[in-house]
């Protein structure tokens, strides 16, 4: 009876698991299916697809200038520091 309720036990938790798997390949299909659908928008308006990378470059050169902005303020206020005579090693 022990071996009995264990077999009908596994079979229960294979059966979920089956279930669980089928849930995930369907979402997995639906997200083949969104991703064809917009690399064929890309694909059929190329003019998106350069929009899209003169607006990366654009994000990747203002990132570069407020880095190079960051870094000479810091650089200002170290100097501030120092010809006020506070200790910079303190953080």
């Amino acid at each position: 009876m022990i071996k009995s309720d264990k077999k009908t036990s596994e079979a229960a938790k294979r059966k979920e698991l089956i279930e669980k798997l089928k849930e995930i390949q369907s979402g997995l299909r639906q997200n083949l299916a969104d991703l064809r659908q917009k690399l064929e928008t890309l694909d059929s308006e190329p003019e998106l697809l350069s929009s899209l990378e003169s607006a990366k470059k654009d994000a990747d050169s203002r990132a570069s200038d407020l880095e190079a902005e960051v870094k000479r303020l810091r650089e200002e206020l170290k100097a501030i520091k120092d010809s006020l005579g506070l200790n910079m090693d303190k953080k």
